[in-house]
């Protein structure tokens, strides 16, 4: 697990996460606007015959939903999470992968869009 900058942008940090299905990959970051979005892309062979190409789900939580999640990771954690780059890795440090996050937030009713890309 790396800290990485999406684009050559300093504001934005992505890590690549851990796991996760075979033939998917999945990220988190924090975007320019304080927000933070997972993305789930599935290359294989499954998706390319349900959809016809790689796929990718995108879930963002709202820069607003920050100190609420912030707060239900160090309940979990048993540990301060200072800032976007610790909120980060303790998202990637917990879940294997997007989907995984997406889950938990349903749990903990944390509020999230999604957006299905079916040409990812």
């Amino acid at each position: 697990m790396g800290f990485g900058r999406v684009g050559g942008m300093a504001e934005i940090l992505s890590i690549r996460m851990r796991g996760g299905p075979v033939n998917s990959i999945s990220w988190v970051r924090v975007l320019l606007d304080g927000s933070i979005e997972l993305e789930f892309f599935d290359h294989g062979p499954e998706a390319e015959s349900a959809f016809g190409n790689q796929v990718a789900w995108v879930y963002r939580i709202e820069a607003i939903e920050k100190p609420v999640l912030r707060g239900m990771l160090e309940a979990q954690t048993g540990q301060l999470i200072p800032g976007d780059e610790g909120l980060l890795g303790a998202l990637a440090g917990l879940f294997e992968s997007a989907w995984a996050i997406r889950d938990w937030l349903k749990e903990k009713g944390i509020a999230y869009s999604e957006t299905f890309d079916s040409w990812a």
